[in-house]
């Protein structure tokens, strides 16, 4: 018997294989490359185990603690695949063809077909590019961010994507069967930025986890993380340029000087390890020369199902992002019922309100922020009818919402053969 029979039997109604070459579902957030992608592909591959579906996940092997297999749900399990130990992501692409290799390897070995592919950002894009004519039929990608989008508005000191991403996210775009989008936004950019078929393009907005990500008494909250009275400022992410920590920090300052002495900045995340500059550094740096060292605590990454604590006990979480492809930060501390005040980008546009669940701000001045997080301070009703607003919005997505759509998708892919008319006709109407 193979090994995938031996493991799900007849439960599972179609396999799919899900490339996620850089980072693993199981990894710790906020620190490396770790961040919403590995919430996605760990929620839908459980979601997917609930409806019968299987999946094996692809992954690199990282540490010398990473497991050969592991269990994440009962119809899914994450295979460890020696690539690339130690280097940064962009240095990974030339490990493409032979994680690819071993992923075939192992089908053949095991004798286990799959219905579908479903990678995840542009590294995994690759590596099904190669895997698609001899593993599955079908092929869906995920770009979770595109280069270009992120070369549009870069941050002071910040290295752009190179041009390597740029050609490959093309070849993706032209080639996979489904290009699924988080937001409306970043399916015009597919098609407007990297050409591809409108018709191949979908939106599937991710989603949240509501049993675990709901509000928590303050009081509560700040016993368990260790805080006491004072106000609180929260930004959670990796510490890497794209996300504007600084902001964060100079805004701080500037509420400072406006007496709000008892206001702390709360960071939550480490480096992202994609160049030599420790980013956390230069953050405590520009801290001190603000006058706020004494007023931020970089308190590293935390597990996620302690995030919710974090988030009730704030006043505010703040993301000064310079680009976010969806906001999952944003959606997790509504879901809390907690006000966000971030930048008007695509990715939060789609989660955030402004003036209803928050503020969205047009430019990286910090006294912008500063004025915004400033009325929310003072008006402590505001914000709670603001939390309250950004909870109901945050309950119009689910990961169980997401993995239906998801679902019927690669269903009707599969079944067809093809994207059906129907489908199509959508996805052309969105375009016009």
């Amino acid at each position: 018997m193979a090994e995938a029979d031996r493991l799900f039997g007849d439960r599972a109604a179609r396999r799919i294989a899900v490339i996620s070459m850089h980072t693993s579902p199981t990894a710790s957030l906020g620190q490396n490359a770790n961040g919403g992608l590995n919430v996605y592909v760990r929620e839908v591959a459980t979601a997917f185990s609930d409806r019968g579906i299987a999946t094996d996940v692809f992954t690199r092997r990282q540490s010398p603690d990473d497991p050969t297999v592991e269990q994440l749900a009962p119809l899914s399990r994450v295979l460890y695949l020696p690539a690339g130990k130690g280097v940064d992501k962009y240095s990974l692409f030339g490990d493409v063809p032979s994680f690819a290799r071993r992923i075939a390897e192992l089908a053949d070995r095991d004798g286990i077909s799959y219905d579908f592919l479903f990678s995840h950002y542009w590294l995994s894009g690759e590596v099904a590019c190669l895997l698609r004519p001899r593993l599955a039929a079908s092929w869906a990608h995920v770009a979770h961010t595109l280069g270009l989008v992120k070369n549009r508005t870069l941050a002071a000191g910040a290295r752009p994507e190179p041009a390597l991403r740029i050609s490959v996210e093309g070849e993706i775009a032209q080639q996979a069967d489904l290009l699924i989008a988080s937001t409306e936004d970043e399916s015009l950019d597919l098609v407007n930025l990297y050409g591809a078929d409108p018709e191949h393009v979908f939106v599937v907005p991710p989603g949240v986890d509501l049993s675990m990500f709901q509000p928590i008494d303050r009081a509560e909250a700040r016993r368990k993380i260790g805080y006491g009275p004072g106000r609180l400022l929260l930004f959670v992410g990796r510490l890497e340029r794209l996300k504007g920590v600084e902001v964060a920090i100079r805004a701080l300052a500037l509420l400072r000087d406006r007496a709000h002495d008892d206001v702390r900045l709360l960071i939550l995340g480490e480096d992202s390890k994609e160049g030599d500059e420790s980013e956390k550094s230069r953050l405590k740096a520009v801290a001190s020369a603000a006058g706020v060292r004494d007023r931020v605590d970089f308190l590293g990454s935390v597990a996620h199902h302690e995030l919710p604590y974090f988030y009730s006990a704030a006043d505010v979480t703040v993301m000064p992002s310079y680009s976010e492809s969806f906001g999952l930060v944003g959606l997790e501390a509504q879901a809390c019922g907690r006000p966000v005040v971030g930048s008007d980008v695509t990715g939060l546009r789609s989660v955030i309100r402004n003036d209803v669940s928050g503020y969205l701000v047009q430019d990286h001045d910090p006294a912008t922020y500063a004025d915004r997080i400033g009325r929310l301070l003072d008006d402590p009703e505001l914000a709670q009818q603001m939390g309250r607003r950004g909870r109901l919005l945050a309950q119009r997505f689910s990961w169980a919402r997401t993995a239906d759509r998801l679902q019927l998708l690669f269903e009707r892919v599969a079944q067809h053969g093809q994207i059906p008319d129907q489908l199509r006709v959508q996805a052309r109407a969105r375009q016009e």
